[in-house]
Parts: C-alpha cells; structure tokens; sequence
C-alpha cells in the first residue's frame, strides 16, 4: 500500500515546474539577486538547464533580469500573486488605517508609493481637507526619481542600483526647482539617507512641499515610503513643518511595525 502510494505521487511530478520552482526557492532576504552561476550551486542543476528555466521565468515575469548587473531578482509577477494570496499582510491593507490618520491629522493630501519595475507606483492616496490637490492618482506611474516618494524610495537603494536608474532614467526639470544634475541629486540622496526623511520644495509641483519617511519590512529594507502635499509657503515656518513631519514619522513606523520590522 505505502509503495502504490509513493508511486502515484510520483506519476504526478513535474521535473521541470519542480526545478523551476527550486530556483524561485533559491532567493531570500539575504540573497535578493544571483548571478547565472550562483544559480547554478545553489539549486545543483546543470548550467544549460539552469539558464534555460531562467529564461522562461523571466519572459513569464516571475524573475526579471538586470543587463547592468547580469543578475536575476524576483520579478513583478510574484509580488502580483503574492498580494491575491497574502493580501491581509500586504502594504497598502496594513497602511489604509495610519493613512488615514495622518490625512485627519494633517488635513493634507497623503500619498504612498513604491518602487515597482524600477517606476515610482502610487499605491494609495487620500485627498486633504485645503485647497490643494495632487494629479498624482492610485497605480500612477512616474520616473523613480519623482518627487518626495521617489527620493525617498532612491535613497534606499545601493550606489550601483541609483547609477542604473539615472543612466535608464535620466533627471527631467519638472519644475523650475527640479534636480537635474546627477551629483547635487546623489548629495541630495546622501542627505534623505542620513535623515532619514525626505524634504523637496516645489521640484514636483510649483508651490508644493513635499515630505516624506520610509516604511520597512521585516528585513529592514525600505519598501514604501510614504509623504504629505504642503502648500508652499502656507507652512514654511520650520514649526509647522517639523510637526508635520513628527506625524509623517509616526504613520510610518506604525506602518514598519506591522510589517514586522522592530
């Protein structure tokens, strides 16, 4: 009986969807990206069988490949799945609630964004009580680079990854305020980083403010950031700002919390 069992499970196997998946189970927290090679060790199959499978994954968009780095992460398509199937653990399902908060808080517009396929996305966005509004609409694509979001998220980034998305995305002048030189937007990046918030005045939008903190999981990693809409100058002095940005901090790292990041 245990023998026609065993076999039965096997009759259903499927080598190649079972080494497929050995390679999805290769990647971690700890290993975000790999190289062909590292591939190789660590699931034991053949290099031509290795790249072969690679390919497949990554025209389908469950891995996505890096020409800069040569290196293969997790691509788009399983963050898709995972949120259908891990949707109470999700970013925006979490943040909804401090979201709205900080909007009642604050009366300003909120917005929250990740870094998606190397785009600023807005994931969730809650309109404020004044006069001002943001065009900026929820699934919204902007270059990585946008705005306090974009920023915010950019700073999270390693230098070889920031270098790829300024080479891809060159720096656009959406105002006359933007950042458009490469090296004062690194200083700027340096700045976000040691701060750990985002501070940009009208270099998204004329007469607009923007500030925002980041949101962590459970690795530490910034996988969101979230931020507030000012009208400028209605809130230049350096109290109002600083208690905004008090608020901002705390929506966010209730957010982290929940995300598992201690």
């Amino acid at each position: 009986m245990e023998h026609k069992k065993s076999k039965k499970q096997t009759v259903y196997r499927v080598q190649a969807l079972d080494r497929a998946l050995d390679i999805l189970d290769a990647f971690s927290f700890q290993r975000r990206r790999m190289h062909l090679s590292e591939a190789v060790v660590q699931t034991g199959l053949k290099k031509t069988t290795c790249k072969r499978l690679m390919a497949n994954l990554t025209h389908r968009g469950y891995l996505k490949w890096d020409a800069q780095t040569k290196q293969y992460e997790l691509g788009l398509r399983l963050f898709r799945l995972g949120s259908v199937v891990h949707s109470s653990f999700s970013i925006r399902k979490v943040a909804i609630s401090h979201i709205e908060w900080l909007r009642d808080q604050t009366g300003l517009t909120v917005l929250l964004g990740q870094c998606l396929e190397d785009r600023l996305v807005y994931v969730d966005k809650r309109e404020g009580a004044g006069m001002i509004k943001i065009s900026s609409s929820i699934g919204e694509q902007k270059p990585p680079h946008f705005g306090m979001l974009g920023q915010m998220l950019m700073a999270g980034l390693d230098a070889e990854k920031i270098q790829w998305l300024l080479d891809n995305y060159p720096l656009e002048a959406f105002t006359a305020d933007s950042i458009t030189e490469p090296e004062r937007f690194r200083q700027r990046l340096a700045e976000i980083r040691q701060n750990d918030f985002a501070i940009e005045t009208g270099e998204a939008h004329p007469g607009i403010m923007g500030l925002a903190t980041p949101i962590r999981d459970v690795s530490h990693k910034v996988v969101a950031a979230l931020g507030v809409a000012l009208p400028f100058p209605d809130y230049a002095c350096a109290d109002q700002v600083d208690r905004t940005l008090d608020w901002v901090r705390q929506a966010s790292e209730n957010i982290s919390t929940e995300l598992g990041c201690h």
